[in-house]
Formats: C-alpha cells, structure tokens, sequence
C-alpha cells in the first residue's frame, strides 16, 4: 500500500491549522506543491515544508508522524481517504468529516469528531472534550458516521448529538450526552456527573454502576436485542469489540423529565 508520509522536523512553539492536509485536497498536487503549501505559524505565513519532511505517493491516503499535539483540524471536512496518525494529535480532529477514515495511534485534544457526518475514527489512546459534539455557538453536533476511542474521555461527549456512534471503552466524566437528540453512546468503564441533562432522544449504554440521575425515571427491565446488533456492526469496525455485550439484560430510564425528553439510558447487567 501506498501513503505519502508527513514527517513533523521539530518540535512546536506556536499551533498549526492542518485543514489543507486532506486526501480530497492534495490527491493531485505534486510533492513540490504540498511543500509550498502556506500555513500561518504565530504571526508569520510559512511553508508546509519548514515543519514536515514529505515522502512517499498519496494513493492509500496519509500518514502523519510525530508528535502533533499543537497541530489542529487534521481531516477537517475530508470526504475520502485514509490518514493515520503515528502520535498525538491536537483540537478538531475530522471537524465535520463526511466520508474517510482517521486512525489515531495516540491521544487527542478537544472536539475530536466535533460535527462528525460520516466515516470512521478510531482512537487508540484517550481524547479531551467534547468528542462528537458541536462547536460552541453551534446547534449541530455529530450528525452520523462512528467514533471509537480505546482510552477515556472528558467532559460532554456527544454534545448537542443529533446521530452516529460513539463507543468509549474507558472512562468518560460530565455532562455525557447533554443536549443529546438522537444517536447512540456506549461506555464500558465509569462515568461522571449529570448524565444525559437536556437530553431529548438517543441511547446512552453504560455498564452496570450506580447512576445519580434524578432527571431520569425509571422504566423497569428487559433484554435488548439491538445491543447485539450493535456489537456485531462494530466487530466489522475492529475485533476489540467482539462479545462488549454478554448480556442484553438492561434496566432503562426515561428523561430528561425536566425537557420532557424522551431519552433512554440503559444500564446493562
């Protein structure tokens, strides 16, 4: 297989906005072009090639390497392709992304996933807030495709989610789902306060803890069936998520009462 490789030089005073670096935008410009690319650098415009060494042939996709935790919007409204990241990565990461897939081998920042509208991003280590959510000021959050994070997550995940996927295998803390109004979020270990506030409509799974969700009435028991469906589409994705469910056996809550939601929290045995 076929990447063209992008090699960080040195190491970052100031943040890069890595918009420009998508297989849908490069995929015709010659290696000499990539390199003049222009980036502003604090208060200076710079060439893409005084931070990154460029080899290789963008056929597959990209491959980013480095520590890249001060470089932003990396597949920024990409719409195919392939890019990996061999390392951490900052803010924004596949901002409103229709199509493609982002592989990070490493941590991220903030808002990764933020407006997310298809494709797939995988995380293999831990991200910041506000995953799959909207921007500030924004009424949309992530509005379809799957994202899938191996480590934990901050706080408001799924923000303003309208649908999509999102499967957590850590922990997660605040505000998970607030302002949700469709989609699906599963997490495997802990979670924080204010579960599911302003929530509309969606699925939030979680293993069985305790829940302090005064917002939420109980809706008594029953096995779900679309769990196993659910586990069986994303062992398609990785083979990490082969049996998540043993059991189907859920206790379900309804809310947010307070926006006379109608949101389910399944609590799985």
């Amino acid at each position: 297989m076929s990447y063209l490789n992008i090699k960080l030089k040195k190491k970052l005073k100031f943040r890069l906005d890595l918009s420009q670096l998508i297989p849908d935008k490069i995929g015709k410009k010659t290696k000499t072009e990539i390199k003049t690319l222009q980036i502003s650098y604090g208060n200076e415009t710079r060439n893409i090639s005084d931070f990154f060494s460029i080899s290789g042939t963008l056929k597959n996709g990209i491959i980013f390497k480095g520590d890249l935790s001060k470089c932003d919007y990396i597949g920024n409204q990409m719409k195919n392709g392939e890019i990996i990241i061999n390392g951490n990565t900052g803010n924004y990461l596949g901002n409103k992304m229709k199509n493609g897939k982002i592989i990070v081998n490493g941590s991220t920042s903030d808002y990764a996933g933020c407006s997310l509208q298809g494709g797939e991003i995988i995380i293999k280590k831990n991200t910041g807030d506000y995953l799959g959510s909207s921007q500030q000021g924004n009424k949309i959050g992530m509005s379809g495709g799957v994202l899938l994070v191996y480590g934990n997550a901050g706080i408001r995940v799924g923000f303003k989610m309208r649908s999509g996927v999102i499967y957590i295998k850590g922990n997660v803390k605040d505000f998970l789902g607030n302002q949700m109004i469709a989609g699906t979020i599963i997490t495997k270990g802990k979670i924080g306060s204010n579960i599911g506030l302003l929530m509309k409509r969606g699925t939030i799974v979680i293993k069985d803890q305790k829940i302090l969700a005064p917002h939420f009435n109980y809706n008594g028991t029953n096995e779900y069936i679309f769990l196993k469906i659910m586990e069986f589409y994303l062992e398609k994705i990785s083979k990490e998520f082969k049996n998540i469910f043993p059991s189907i056996y859920t206790k379900k809550y309804l809310g947010d009462i307070n926006c006379k939601g109608m949101g389910e929290i399944l609590v799985v045995s």
